[in-house]
């Protein structure tokens, strides 16, 4: 089903041209009409004002790789600087020779072209010049140079201004050349194309699909067979996965224009490219809504949902998600997806539902979490330290509304024993959203959901600090901001606190570490003075008869989560006191003034 859609998408966009392909080009090289240089080579971005601005992506003709891997043949028009103007790369002598004769073909395809294409003939004959020209050709290498040009970078010309690539006829002389050269190439068995379930004509090899992450830069096959072992009944090469040349470009271009689409809207993350699309087009994608966390958008989803009304912004029709890497020169589809518009924004309502949390300062809810914000969380720095199947589990689970990866709690709560609280703005972010996702987890996970004599069933995953719940690992993650809140009642601010010093082995083994803890604390709770202590030992009193004097042995994965919440729960609610009263004490003091 994955490739009707494709085929299907690109259907739709009204893309997948046989002749012709898009192609990143970064230099245009401007003649007069004699063949001499008009100014020097002109840089071509899709925009300048990047940081590190792309190249322009134009649409060439079309020449397949496994003709160019020949080492014979060349693009029409629009090539590399080695192969259309003899720019050669100084460190890869071996292939200045195949270069040569590449270069050749390049001039060939020109001369058949001004042939046969009288209106545009002179502007070829004037490119034709320039590339005979020695003395010519030997200045535009040095302006290349001087520029910091790859060999490798695309270049297209202009004569007189005008651009070779726009001039129908030689695209409609390039169409015939193409059709010409298959009818030669006579006709081949017939196959069922695993794609459209017809009797056609077959291809032996498959074309690249561009910018799969992990993959070659030259571009990875998704199909693709080269080992005895892996072919059957004497079929070779793609014919084990036959498809026909119209099927197989669809496919291509839907993929090709699909990572771009993704690419832009950063929608890669530890070597994964993730894609989606519809059967037919909408207003607005629930995925964006996942992707980007957007705050009103999150809140009219989750009210079209509520109310049962839909939210005018999805229509009933089929939905796609495939997330892919790449190992070598292969696609791996990481996941597929096929569902319906109006499930997959249940499904994304419900994700934001399940992370809803308390911000640190204890006051509202927050929902709103991008995705990627949620990813960050659960890393030091980098994306890269994550396991690179747990984005691609999390993005999917919540386009399913699915339970989410064990595997994603545990990075999760390891990072939480390493940076239990945070000191500014942004480290308080990543750990509102690490929280976030550990609720999700803990709520989504198949123990929460038996049992119901089970005391921890459900009841610890609240919003908010939760002060009916008799969960163990709930309370003893409470208990623990209360050791932490009392120390600082009686000490103030200290280096190394409970907190830095205890954290992980309370919340993985509390029975070792809370007796000396609750020691420590009488001691605090006797220094501690005025009615903020008094508050904080009556939650001491009330946690402990609850807990009781038995501290649990060890936690498993989900009591650590457990106990994560009830510690983040009770500081929230800590600060969200303490704003009361300083906002109670600031109308106080104008009364009286």
């Amino acid at each position: 089903m994955m490739l009707q859609a494709l085929i299907a998408y690109a259907e739709r966009e009204n893309i997948g041209d046989a002749d012709f392909e898009s192609v990143a080009v970064r230099w245009l090289i401007p003649l007069n009409q004699h063949g001499k240089l008009a100014g020097n080579p002109i840089p071509l971005f899709e925009n300048p004002e990047e940081k590190k601005p792309r190249p322009k992506t134009l649409v060439r003709p079309f020449t397949s790789p496994n003709e160019l891997n020949q080492g014979t043949k060349s693009h029409f028009l629009c090539d590399t600087l080695e192969r259309a103007t003899l720019f050669l790369d100084p460190k890869a002598t071996e292939k200045a020779e195949a270069r040569r004769v590449q270069h050749a073909y390049f001039q060939k395809l020109l001369e058949e072209a001004a042939a046969a294409c009288p209106d545009v003939s002179p502007k070829l004959q004037a490119v034709l010049r320039f590339l005979r020209d020695a003395d010519t050709l030997a200045e535009l290498h040095r302006q290349l140079q001087a520029a910091k040009a790859k060999p490798s970078d695309n270049a297209v010309f202009s004569v007189e201004g005008a651009s070779l690539l726009d001039f129908e006829s030689l695209k409609t002389f390039w169409r015939n050349r193409r059709r010409h050269a298959a009818a030669a190439a006579g006709a081949r068995s017939l196959r069922v194309c695993v794609a459209t379930g017809e009797l056609v004509e077959t291809l032996d090899t498959t074309e690249k699909i561009k910018g799969v992450p992990g993959g070659l830069a030259t571009g990875t096959n998704l199909i693709s067979f080269d080992k005895d072992s892996f072919c059957s009944f004497g079929l070779e090469q793609a014919q084990n996965a036959a498809l026909s040349a119209p099927a197989e470009l669809k496919i291509r271009a839907g993929l090709n224009a699909l990572i771009e689409q993704s690419r832009q809207q950063k929608l890669i993350f530890n070597n994964t490219v993730h894609l989606h699309w519809t059967r037919q087009p909408i207003a607005y994608d629930p995925f964006d809504i996942l992707a980007n966390g957007d705050e009103n958008a999150v809140a009219e989803l989750l009210k079209s949902v509520h109310t049962g009304q839909p939210s005018g912004m999805f229509d009933a029709n089929a939905y796609y998600a495939l997330s892919l890497s790449g190992n070598g020169g292969r696609v791996v589809v990481r996941d597929w997806l096929e569902s319906t518009v109006p499930e997959v924004e249940r499904n994304v309502a419900q994700w934001f539902q399940d992370l809803a949390i308390v911000p640190p300062d204890g006051l509202g809810v927050k929902r709103d979490f991008k995705f990627l914000g949620l990813l960050y969380g659960l890393v030091r720095k980098e994306l890269d330290e994550l396991p690179p199947q747990i984005s691609t589990q999390l993005l999917h689970s919540a386009l399913r509304g699915t339970p989410l990866p064990q595997s994603a709690l545990a990075v999760a709560l390891k990072r939480q024993q390493i940076e239990p609280k945070g000191d500014d703005a942004m480290r308080n972010a990543t750990i509102v959203a690490r929280l976030a996702l550990i609720k999700a987890c803990l709520l989504r996970s198949p123990n929460s959901q038996t049992n119901n004599n089970n005391q921890t069933k459900g009841n610890t995953m609240t919003e908010c600090l939760n002060p009916e719940s008799r969960d163990p690992a709930y309370l003893c993650g409470r208990l623990f901001a209360v050791f932490d809140r009392l120390q600082y009642l009686a000490l103030g601010g200290v280096n190394a606190g409970v907190v830095e010093r205890y954290y992980a082995s309370a919340s993985t083994t509390p029975a070792l570490v809370m007796g000396r803890l609750f020691r420590n604390a009488q001691f605090h709770l006797a220094k501690a003075e005025g009615g903020v202590a008094g508050n904080v030992s009556k939650d001491f009193e009330a946690i402990t008869c609850a807990l009781g004097d038995q501290f649990p042995a060890t936690l498993d994965l989900e009591g650590q989560g457990r106990f994560a919440l009830g510690y983040y729960h009770q500081k929230a609610e800590y600060r969200r006191r303490s704003a009361e009263r300083k906002e109670a004490e600031a109308k106080a003091e104008a009364a009286i003034a």
